[in-house]
């Protein structure tokens, strides 16, 4: 199941998606988000559902791959169903919400597996330079929103690691008491944390040798030049969140 979350892997491919500049793939993943939060209906569902669609046909990404990010989403969405009909929420709107939950899942995946982490930093960087207006140093922002990212692959299988060595001496997740899996998860978290924070030095020491600096310039191996694929995009996700906002205003 953990492995079955495919958020900050890169997958090689030769797409248009993964031609495009990060950060207009930024810019569209955050317009997405704004549709999705807004549109909280069952015809706006369908609509980014198809616009969702359109974007992994697009990537050149397995769809097996989204199809088990969405299968291992199921606990949280069973859980999100309980919470609305226990507080007694219109069904059609919560399940636009999950809906919305899940694309928006599915739209990050596309977003993380299409741009490699590098790409990701100059991304972010370029996304959040208004914020230097106010002093705000938007490289070390967008480096630890990158190496975020990156480490979600890593803990995810360091966490699958480690249920396998578990399962090996006799560890039971699957047919055990509720009690029993609670204490196999704490056999889990220990671990993870002593893993993570093993990793976290050995990156920090790393980046020491390679005199890694936020006080020095620095250049990009690639060119991030900008298509009209690009401004395309752009252009019909604001068109899009146009549309669901001023249908909102009018219903």
């Amino acid at each position: 199941m953990l492995n079955n979350l495919p958020v900050g892997r890169y997958y090689v491919a030769n797409s248009n998606i993964h031609r495009m500049n990060p950060l207009s793939k930024i810019i569209c993943t955050v317009l997405f988000i704004i549709m999705a939060l807004f549109g909280i209906d069952l015809k706006t569902s369908f609509a980014l559902s198809l616009l969702v669609l359109i974007m992994i046909l697009n990537s050149s990404i397995p769809f097996k791959i989204f199809a088990r990010a969405v299968w291992a989403l199921r606990y949280i969405i069973i859980i999100m169903l309980l919470f609305c009909a226990l507080f007694g929420l219109p069904v059609a709107g919560s399940i636009a919400f999950i809906i919305n939950f899940v694309l928006i899942v599915l739209y990050t995946i596309i977003l993380t597996m299409t741009t490699p982490p590098t790409e990701l930093i100059y991304g972010f960087e370029m996304f959040l330079i208004p914020l230097k207006l106010i002093g705000i140093p938007t490289n070390k922002v967008a480096l630890y929103l990158s190496m975020a990212l990156r480490f979600i692959p890593t803990l995810l299988d360091e966490c699958a690691r480690i249920m396998k060595s578990q399962a090996s001496r006799g560890v039971d997740y699957y047919h055990c008491s509720m009690s029993g899996k609670i204490a196999a998860i704490k056999g889990i978290i220990s671990p993870t944390i002593k893993s993570s924070v093993l990793k976290t030095k050995q990156l920090i020491s790393s980046m020491k040798l390679r005199l890694f600096s936020f006080g020095r310039a620095r250049t990009n191996f690639r060119i991030n030049k900008w298509h009209f694929f690009d401004t395309y995009l752009i252009f019909i996700h604001i068109l899009i969140l146009m549309v669901i906002v001023v249908r909102g205003l009018v219903v």
